[in-house]
C-alpha cells in the first residue's frame, strides 16, 4: 500500500483564533441541545423535537518548551487567552473556560479547554498545513531561532506560603466562568448587514451592523452569545517532609526550631505544639480578627510574595532571570491563602499534599 502521511497529525499545524500553537492534542466536539418534547397527543412515539442552540467545545494538551519554540507553547496560549478574556470589547473565538497547568519531575504542561458558538465562519478551530518555517521569526527552525526543548524540573522554582524546599509538583487550576445567552432578533425598517454565515444557515436579521468578516452578532441563528462573569485561580501540589531532631539532648520529637541550624526539626509540615510562637510554623493561613493574613505572612515578611511558579529565562528584557510563568500583567498570583495540608506517613518518603487558593490582580 502506498504511504498516505496525510493521515498523520504530525504534518499539521493547529490554529486557534488565527494564533498557531505546537500542542500534543486537541479535540474540537460541536453539539445541538434537541430532545423529543410529548405532550398530550394521542401517542407515546417521540412525534415532535425541542431543538435549541448550538456550541462548540475544544481542548488542547500543550507542552511548555524552552528555546525557539516558547511562543507556541501552552504559556503562551494561557496568557494570551486569559488576557482576551479579561479584555471587555473583545469579540474574538475561542473563549477560553479553563486551564491547568502541572509542573513537575517529568517535565511540564498544560491542558485548556475553550467555548466557541459554533459557527462555521468563527474561524476558532483550524487544522492547517501552514509551513511551520514560515511562522515569523521560524521558532522551531534550530538553525535560525534557538533550539527548542521540552521544559523540566529545572527550568522552574516555586514557593507557596512556608512551602518552599523538597516540592515534587504543583498545579495551578485557573477557571474562567462563562454563560450563553440567546436574543429574540430584533426587527428595524433597515434589518442591517447580512451575516457572514454559511449560506444554509445565514439570516439578514442583524439588526447589529458589523463590516467584520468574521461577524459576531448571531441574531436569528442558533449560535450562543457568551460572555466571561469571573475567573478563580487555585491549585495544589505534594511536597516531601523532612523531619530532624536538633535538640541537645535528643528528645525524640520534631517540634522545635533548632536555634544553631536555623530551621525548624520538620520542613513543610508543622508538627509543634504552638505554630511555631507567633504561628507562621501553622502550614494554613490562619486569620486574625480585623486582619487580612497572605501566604506571605508565613513567611515572616509580609512584603515578600506568597505565591510564586517562575521559569528561567535567559532572554528577559534587561537581562536573564527569573519571570512568571504567567504574565503578572495580566495575572498577579502573589497572594494567596494555604488551604490544606494533607500529611502523609507511610514506609516510603514522607510527603504533604497541600492547597491554596489566590487573589488575582
Amino acid at each position: 500500500m502506498p504511504v498516505r502521511n496525510k493521515l498523520y497529525g504530525v504534518y499539521k499545524l493547529l490554529e486557534l483564533g488565527g494564533n498557531k500553537y505546537v500542542v500534543e492534542s486537541a479535540n474540537r466536539n460541536r453539539t445541538m441541545d434537541a430532545q423529543p418534547k410529548n405532550f398530550v397527543q394521542g401517542t407515546a412515539k417521540a412525534r415532535i423535537m425541542d431543538v435549541g442552540g448550538l456550541q462548540e467545545e475544544i481542548s488542547v494538551n500543550l507542552p511548555i518548551l524552552v528555546g525557539g519554540g516558547a511562543n507556541l507553547d501552552g504559556r503562551s496560549l494561557v496568557n494570551t487567552y486569559i488576557a482576551r478574556a479579561l479584555d471587555e470589547t473583545n469579540e474574538t473565538l475561542p473563549l477560553i473556560t479553563g486551564a491547568t497547568i502541572k509542573v513537575g519531575q517529568e517535565g511540564a504542561s498544560v491542558s485548556a479547554n475553550f467555548l466557541s458558538d459554533g459557527r462555521p465562519s468563527s474561524g476558532a478551530f483550524r487544522v492547517t498545513n501552514f509551513p511551520i518555517d514560515s511562522v515569523p521569526g521560524k521558532p522551531l527552525d534550530p538553525t535560525y531561532s534557538d533550539p527548542t526543548r521540552v521544559a523540566r524540573f529545572y527550568d522552574f522554582r516555586c514557593r507557596i506560603g512556608g512551602i518552599i524546599y523538597y516540592i515534587m509538583d504543583a498545579t495551578i487550576e485557573i477557571r474562567v466562568n462563562t454563560e450563553k445567552r440567546y436574543f429574540i432578533a430584533g426587527a428595524e425598517n433597515t434589518w442591517g448587514q447580512t451575516q457572514f454565515v454559511a449560506a444554509g444557515m445565514n439570516t439578514n436579521q442583524n439588526p447589529l451592523a458589523s463590516t467584520d468578516t468574521n461577524n459576531p452578532y448571531n441574531f436569528g441563528t442558533q449560535f450562543p452569545f457568551i460572555g466571561v462573569t469571573g475567573i478563580q485561580v487555585s491549585g495544589s501540589g505534594t511536597a516531601a517532609v523532612e523531619l530532624s531532631d536538633y535538640s541537645v539532648p535528643v528528645d525524640y520529637d520534631f517540634e522545635d526550631y533548632g536555634t544553631t541550624q536555623r530551621k525548624w526539626e520538620a520542613i513543610n509540615v508543622d508538627l509543634s505544639s504552638d505554630g511555631g510562637g507567633d504561628g507562621n510554623h501553622y502550614e494554613l493561613t490562619w486569620q486574625r480578627p480585623g486582619e487580612v493574613r497572605t501566604a506571605a505572612d508565613q513567611l515572616g515578611d509580609p512584603t515578600a510574595q506568597g505565591f510564586l511558579l517562575e521559569i528561567w529565562n535567559p532572554n528577559k528584557q534587561g537581562g536573564a532571570g527569573w519571570e512568571a510563568l504567567l504574565s503578572t500583567a495580566i495575572l498577579d498570583l502573589s497572594n494567596a491563602l494555604v488551604t490544606k495540608s494533607d500529611f502523609r506517613v507511610s514506609v516510603g518518603i514522607l510527603t504533604v499534599n497541600f492547597g491554596f487558593i489566590n487573589w488575582v490582580k
